[in-house]
Formats: C-alpha cells, sequence, structure tokens
C-alpha cells in the first residue's frame, strides 16, 4: 500500500476540540483518522513504514506523533489501537492483577520493561490483555494524556458481539500483515478467541477448519464474516466458500468515498474507523 492523506472539505483545523482522533499502529504502517461529531470520516492518513527492529519502529512512532501537525491538534477524545499478535483474553473469574505476569507468559513471553493494559469486555466476563513496551506507553501517555489505549482486536469482538444477534453460530475473522484473529460466537456468548502466523491462504483455510472442528462446530450453518488483509482475493473467498457456504466480506464504503478509491481495500480499517463507537 502507498502512503494515504485525504482531507474533507468539512475539516476545519480550528474546530478540531470537537473531532475525534484514532491513531492505529501497526506492523505495515502508522494510519490516523478523524471523525466530526456527527461520526463523518474527515480525514484520513496511512504513512507506510516496516522497521526492522522494535527500537526502529519506535523512533518511527515519536518521529511522527512529534512532526505531524494534524497530530498535534486539541481533540475532544483521542484513540490509540495497537495492531498487536500477542495479546490473550483472561475469564473474569481467574483475573488479578497480582497474578498478570503468571496468566500472560503461558500465552507469550514477557519482556522486562514492558507494562499490561488491561480492558472488560462488555457481555463477556472476561478480560482483554495485552503488554508494550513501557516506554512507549510512558510517552504516548504524556503525548496524549488522556487517551484510550486499545489493541485492535477490541472493537473487532465488540463489533462482532453487536452483529451475532441471533443465538446460533458466528465466525469473525480479521487479517492483520501476518496474523489473524480467529473468534467464534455461540448463542451471543465468546467460545473461542485466538490469534494465528499465517503465509498463504492455505495456512488461514487450514486455521480455520482446524478450529471449527476443535469447537464442533457446524461448517454449514455458521455465519462467517471476512475483515481485514486478502478480503478481495478471490482465492481466499473462493478456498474457503467450498467448505463454509456462508461467508461475507465486511467493508467501509465511507474511506473509499473519501479517497475517491474504489480498489482500496477499505476493509483492512473498519474496525478502526470505528473505535469510537465501541464505548
Amino acid at each position: 500500500m502507498q502512503n494515504l492523506y485525504q482531507l474533507d472539505k468539512h475539516f476545519v483545523k480550528e474546530n478540531s476540540i470537537q473531532y475525534i482522533l484514532s491513531i492505529r499502529f501497526a506492523t505495515d504502517g502508522l494510519s490516523f483518522c478523524v471523525h466530526d461529531s456527527s461520526n463523518r470520516l474527515l480525514l484520513f492518513s496511512h504513512q507506510v513504514y516496516q522497521p526492522e527492529s522494535r527500537m526502529e519502529g519506535l523512533t518511527k512512532i515519536y518521529q511522527i506523533l512529534t512532526t505531524e501537525e494534524i497530530l498535534n491538534l486539541p481533540y475532544q477524545k483521542v484513540y490509540l489501537l495497537f495492531c498487536k499478535q500477542e495479546k490473550t483474553l483472561i475469564p473474569l473469574s481467574a483475573f488479578h492483577k497480582d497474578h498478570l505476569a503468571e496468566l500472560y507468559r503461558v500465552c507469550f513471553p514477557l519482556e522486562k520493561k514492558e507494562e499490561f493494559l488491561t480492558r472488560l469486555i462488555p457481555r463477556s466476563e472476561c478480560y482483554f490483555v495485552e503488554s508494550h513496551p513501557t516506554q512507549l506507553l510512558a510517552f504516548l501517555k504524556t503525548h496524549y494524556p488522556a487517551a484510550v489505549m486499545i489493541n485492535h482486536a477490541y472493537p473487532f469482538i465488540i463489533h462482532s458481539l453487536t452483529a451475532a444477534i441471533f443465538p446460533q453460530e458466528y465466525l469473525f475473522i480479521d487479517i492483520q500483515n501476518r496474523y489473524f484473529d480467529l473468534l467464534l460466537i455461540h448463542d451471543k456468548k465468546i467460545t473461542l478467541f485466538n490469534t494465528f502466523t499465517y503465509r498463504s491462504v492455505t495456512d488461514i483455510v487450514f486455521h480455520i477448519l482446524n478450529s471449527l472442528k476443535q469447537t464442533n462446530t457446524n461448517k454449514e450453518t455458521v455465519q462467517t464474516t471476512i475483515s481485514g488483509e486478502l478480503v478481495n482475493d478471490p482465492k481466499l473467498f473462493n478456498t474457503l466458500n467450498t467448505y463454509i457456504p456462508n461467508v461475507s466480506l465486511l467493508k467501509d464504503t465511507r474511506l473509499n468515498r473519501l479517497l475517491n478509491d474504489e480498489k482500496l481495500n477499505s476493509s483492512c480499517f473498519v474496525h478502526f474507523l470505528n473505535i469510537h463507537t465501541c464505548e
């Protein structure tokens, strides 16, 4: 993807205190968008970078956040969204801040200078838990004192729970750069949330089918929704559709209208563009 930057004619810099700023940190770059109080998308930007190390990535983030004028205006609210593969859900009954490190290490390694971000997921009786470098979080808390900091999977889960309106089985897939999140909902409750690394469409389909098998989910009746990268790849849809008949693709046409680009894969940003509607 190329660098993108587009302003709507209704954007007024002096009115920023009435707007909502959302920033997305991902392995393929940094994105930010601005909405007004009526949920109109006024601005969208995606700056491409692929750092070779964590320090290089942090340096790039600091540079963009401190030099981009739009990101240094006063806003009504700020959301900071992390696209990170390492995260987990912990049941409310097992959640205790004093034991977070032990629980987290069951799934992922934990660096010494890292700090946890936790958030209760409504209607799920579980906490979303992830960790980030203490240095990065300290900088963000100083730069955006009242910001809401959460993982990209949080709005994915919230929007999926909202969409699962009937007491049946739902499968939601959100594909990011090099990994994807899988969410199974049955009778409006989360039955499985997991993250998988992939290199090809075949990897994605394998993990999906294996997850359905392990949870005894009926492939013929499960309602499946896919968002993120590769949704425009016919191989993914056609291959998956041979096993799962009810598959739909989630997109956000507002971004295409703002950028005047019908070929843009707006599905990569669909949850990011709606993060402010989760609260």
